[in-house]
């Protein structure tokens, strides 16, 4: 029998677990397909944002014009690539799928400028507003950064 169950002073022995000390990485959340109201696919490898495929769409502003940008598919990560034009990111944009051009649908107003709003897509070709996610239409916002949407509802209520 490996050890005493009592050391010599007559103390219980109880063997001591050992754990790794490392750091554990929470593990980034990264969207892989993601549906414009068409059902096309905006995700496109051929446009990477932070090390991943990026969500492509179309941008229209009245001072910045039209283009097209890749925003970031990690969730939490505000990052985006200009593919086309100059979007200034301090204006409200209007998002749209660039395979039909369909305008991406508004969720609800985003608190952070009067005329921002928040845009959903949709995580299977099917539209379901509960399988989505949000993101700001304003480059500059901190929640232009990819979220679900049940996360964005509660975080526009709870701004209120």
């Amino acid at each position: 029998m490996p050890g005493n169950m009592f050391d010599d002073k007559g103390r219980l022995n109880i063997p001591e677990v050992k754990r790794n000390e490392k750091k554990t990485v929470k593990a980034e959340v990264v969207i892989n397909a993601i549906y414009c109201p068409e059902g096309h696919n905006l995700i496109s490898v051929d446009h990477e944002v932070s090390g991943f495929p990026g969500i492509t769409v179309k941008f229209n502003g009245r001072k910045s014009g039209s283009g097209l940008l890749s925003l970031s598919a990690v969730f939490g990560d505000t990052s985006y690539k200009v593919i086309e034009g100059d979007p200034d990111p301090h204006e409200p944009l209007d998002f749209s799928c660039p395979h039909c051009g369909t305008a991406l649908d508004v969720l609800a107003s985003c608190p952070c400028d009067p005329d921002a709003v928040t845009v959903m897509c949709y995580l299977y070709p099917k539209k379901d507003p509960h399988q989505a996610i949000a993101f700001c239409n304003l480059l500059s916002c901190p929640n232009s950064a990819v979220i679900r949407s049940g996360e964005a509802i509660r975080l526009l209520s709870e701004s209120r």
